[in-house]
């Protein structure tokens, strides 16, 4: 499977942009209403969507989905974090790390390149904690509350864009799919 003959698959432009900032070049792209199924499971979700995707692309794919996991709640809400932030918004996500003594959280990301015949799963973790409360105006979801170990105390929202792509949980991901296609 060759790399720059994926597919991204999201509506989110954004994504898209750090995605193609982290590999280098310009991805083909469909913005594509998949079928989002509810788990806790990252990859569960990441498999369902690139079959999903599939279905509806010839040719080989490139999704991927994100998960926030709140040490407090024991993992919660992890790949449902999209939910909880539009039921929420980043304000929310402060508080509710209010309610316990521990702020750390860990971001994964997933991405899935498949063909039909094979997918390849490059994955990204991302330690660190929630802030007390949002902070910065870069980036997008709740980059503003996500303040990884190594990010110099700065939110994700805080960050230069290359800054940001450097330490990403993205960055992990899509770099080891990358590797997981012999690229």
């Amino acid at each position: 499977m060759n790399i720059e003959r994926l597919v991204f698959v999201t509506s989110n432009l954004d994504k898209l942009r750090e995605a193609e900032a982290v590999l280098g070049f310009q991805l083909a792209h469909r913005a594509l209403d998949l079928e989002e199924i509810q788990s806790l499971s990252l990859e569960a979700v990441v498999h369902h969507k690139a079959r999903s995707a599939q279905t509806r692309i010839e040719g080989p794919v490139l999704v991927e989905d994100t998960a926030l996991e709140l040490e407090g709640m024991d993992g919660f809400p992890g790949p449902l974090i999209r939910w909880l932030l539009a039921s929420v918004g980043p304000n929310g996500i402060c508080t509710l790390a209010d309610a316990f003594a521990e702020r750390r959280a860990v971001v994964r990301c997933m991405a899935c390149a498949a063909d039909g015949s094979e997918e390849l799963i490059g994955l990204g973790v991302v330690e660190g904690q929630i802030a007390v409360r949002p902070r910065g105006h870069r980036g997008f979801g709740w980059d503003s509350v996500f303040i990884p170990s190594g990010g110099e105390g700065k939110t994700y929202a805080e960050m230069e864009t290359a800054e940001k792509n450097r330490i990403s949980h993205r960055r992990l991901a899509l770099e080891n799919l990358r590797r997981a296609l012999g690229c």
